[in-house]
């Protein structure tokens, strides 16, 4: 389905999202690869036509809804029509909610869900008009189940969820489709640069309590995902599992969150 399709890519520059770009070029797709970074989304266009793809970049602060409009605008008035937008970038946080500031969930919130709002807004809206397109929504199984150490970055991800459900409802009478990833533990760079507070600087990567997998599964399991359609796409199997577990029982997910925050405070936490 990403042959000849026109792919507009947010946090395009690394991580999941740069993987995401390259795996739509070697499907054929047009990409438009964007970031913050404005030399990490050139690198990765320079990657997706080295590979034989065809790419473009841009640079782009998601928390600038006037800039993100500008972009859809652009890509659509270059190449016709907007196929597929994975709305994909984020920050990581960690931290319990007592060492937290209000200012450090404000930066959370700006990014992870405005970002995605503005993002949605303007590409549900051009896709709408169209009459076809597929949003997909980067979540995490941190919007999936209660994750202790993680409120902010996890708050975030919830809201992310419920828009997408909300939005698939939305669009289907319009020919817009709306999916949600909700990734694991997946090796990328979100580990290194993820902000925190109160606790050791590598303690996101560290305390993770699962494996954290090779991202060539996520990939893989994200575009069969959006080919069929799926309203989530969750990834890895223990990330479904425990979806499943503490929907159906949530009772007996909580001794593990109950041992993972006695685990955070005597091994990662940093009195203030």
């Amino acid at each position: 389905m990403f042959q000849d399709q026109v792919v507009f890519i947010t946090g395009a520059g690394s991580g999941i999202g740069r993987h995401i770009a390259l795996e739509a070029a070697r499907r054929g797709a047009i990409v438009c690869v964007t970031d913050i970074d404005a030399a990490a989304a050139h690198a990765v266009a320079g990657e997706c036509r080295a590979d034989g793809g065809r790419a473009r970049e841009r640079r782009l602060d998601v928390t600038d809804a006037a800039d993100v409009e500008r972009a859809i605008a652009e890509i659509v008035a270059a190449e016709g029509r907007i196929d597929v937008c994975f709305n994909n970038a984020g920050i990581g946080f960690a931290g319990e909610f007592r060492d937290s500031t209000i200012d450090q969930w404000r930066r959370v919130m700006d990014v992870n869900l405005f970002g995605v709002i503005h993002v949605a807004h303007a590409a549900f809206r051009r896709m709408a008009v169209q009459g076809h397109g597929h949003l997909v929504n980067t979540a995490s199984l941190a919007g999936l189940i209660p994750t202790p150490g993680l409120s902010a970055y996890g708050a975030s991800k919830w809201a992310v969820v419920s828009l997408t459900h909300a939005l698939r409802l939305e669009g289907a009478g319009l020919g817009v489709q709306v999916s949600a990833v909700c990734p694991g533990f997946i090796e990328s760079n979100i580990y290194s640069r993820t902000l925190v507070a109160g606790l050791k600087p590598d303690a996101m990567r560290t305390m993770a309590p699962f494996p954290i997998m090779p991202v060539e599964g996520l990939i893989s399991r994200l575009f069969a995902g959006v080919e069929r359609n799926e309203a989530l796409i969750v990834y890895p199997f223990y990330a479904k599992a425990l979806w499943w577990v503490w929907r159906l029982f949530p009772w007996a997910t909580k001794w593990k969150g109950e041992a993972q925050v006695r685990k955070i405070r005597r091994e990662y936490r940093i009195s203030p």
